[in-house]
């Protein structure tokens, strides 16, 4: 029965349309009432027509057909059904990142890419809803997501990327790409931004090097945010960009997704690490090691950070803030979600996970539920022009059955 989820979304509601079988019975029961008119010399054909009488005759065939339809249209509504139809690359799709003008993207088209100006091509905003270039930009478009989702698009798989260069940082280990799309760069100077804090969370029992350390950076750093969450709590990468854990191994669900959604992760030894990510030493030194998870980085410490030896030397606020900082900093905040477009031009190869032609789902389901909405409102106003329109029934009776003359 799988090809009836193929077809309905609430297949639960066929069961409605067992309901056709009531205008069937009202046709068959509501007879109407017939206008009597009485004249004579029907004695002779008074028995042939009460033995048919008795026989059910559906009258108005085609009043019952068009109910028999709005039963049936009603049904389908709540079975929701679906049509699926086939989806192919289309040639001349421009995906323009939102940070470019609409003006600058049409003068590198015009000028980078004339072979696709006179082929009616599409200019769309990189955004998950790609919406044309005449509209306005959208705000706060992830990036890498936005071409991770757009990659399994099969309308999309030819596309021209246009992104912007301006030295973002290229961190996009966990990106998918379609292997058939053109990537291009849009060189524009890269402005200059006010220095912005990250706000900084600690998860479990703070080490004793921690309060010595904080008083430091609210000295040097008074508009530091800091914050104390439980083990219970959801971290969220759009409210901390630095967790530090110290709670029991092994990581909770929450803060995994918290380092893949582009969190910095700091932990010390007491966490295992996966088997399947890479640590490399942090300032040469095997103190520190770092791994890209997902979006995001886990900063590990060798050492037990609860150890006095951790935090003697006289430096350790402003060298944790060095090695804290120097993960993915650049990438979290006002960048997050975006990374430089001359990475991916000049090393394409490595720029991705790849999705292959055979991952793409090339045919796209479409509701039917506004053309029955529109054929149901058509049906039930001409049923009841042909109900209203009705003559009434006329049944000629015998008068001349108690013996009166006739007059034909």
């Amino acid at each position: 029965m799988l090809w009836i989820n193929n077809l309905f979304q609430s297949p639960q509601w066929l069961w409605l349309f067992t309901a056709l079988i009531i205008p069937i019975a009202i046709h068959l029961l509501r007879r109407s009432n017939p206008q009597q008119i009485s004249f004579a010399a029907l004695q002779w054909v008074q028995r042939y027509s009460q033995s048919r009488a008795r026989r059910p005759i559906v009258d108005n065939k085609w009043l019952l057909l068009l109910r028999l339809l709005i039963v049936a249209l009603l049904a389908s509504l709540l079975a929701q059904p679906l049509i699926k139809r086939e989806i192919y690359p289309q040639e001349g799709v421009i995906l323009v990142d939102p940070r470019i003008e609409a003006g600058e993207a049409n003068t590198f088209i015009h000028n980078s890419l004339p072979q696709l100006v006179g082929e009616g091509y599409k200019v769309l905003w990189l955004s998950p809803e790609t919406p044309s270039v005449t509209s306005p930009p959208p705000q706060n478009v992830d990036l890498w997501k936005t071409l991770s989702v757009l990659s399994r698009r099969a309308d999309l798989r030819r596309a021209h990327i246009l992104l912007i260069n301006n030295g973002v940082p290229a961190s996009h280990q966990a990106l998918r790409v379609s292997p058939h799309w053109q990537w291009h760069s849009l060189d524009k100077p890269s402005t200059d931004r006010k220095p912005v804090l990250p706000s900084v969370a600690l998860i479990g029992k703070a080490p004793s090097w921690w309060a010595p350390v904080l008083e430091d950076w609210h000295n040097n750093m008074p508009g530091l945010s800091v914050q104390t969450l439980e083990r219970e709590d959801t971290p969220s990468v759009e409210q901390t960009d630095w967790l530090i854990y110290t709670g029991l191994a092994p990581l909770p669900q929450a803060v995994l997704e918290f380092v893949t959604d582009g969190g910095l992760l700091i932990t010390d030894n007491s966490i295992p690490p996966a088997d399947n990510l890479n640590f490399f030493a942090v300032d040469n030194s095997q103190s520190a090691q770092a791994a890209s998870v997902g979006r995001g980085s886990w900063l590990r410490y060798e050492s037990d950070w609860y150890n006095e030896a951790f935090y003697r030397r006289a430096d350790l606020p402003e060298r944790l803030w060095q090695q804290w900082s120097g993960q993915d900093w650049d990438l979290q905040h006002q960048n997050r979600g975006y990374w430089s477009a001359n990475k991916v031009v000049a090393d394409i190869a490595g720029a991705g996970l790849t999705v292959e032609d055979s991952e793409v789902e090339n045919r796209r389901i479409e509701h039917l539920q506004p053309w029955l909405i529109i054929a149901l409102l058509l049906l039930l106003a001409f049923e009841r022009l042909i109900a209203l329109s009705r003559p009434p029934a006329i049944m000629a009776t015998d008068s001349n059955r108690d013996g009166e003359a006739d007059y034909g």
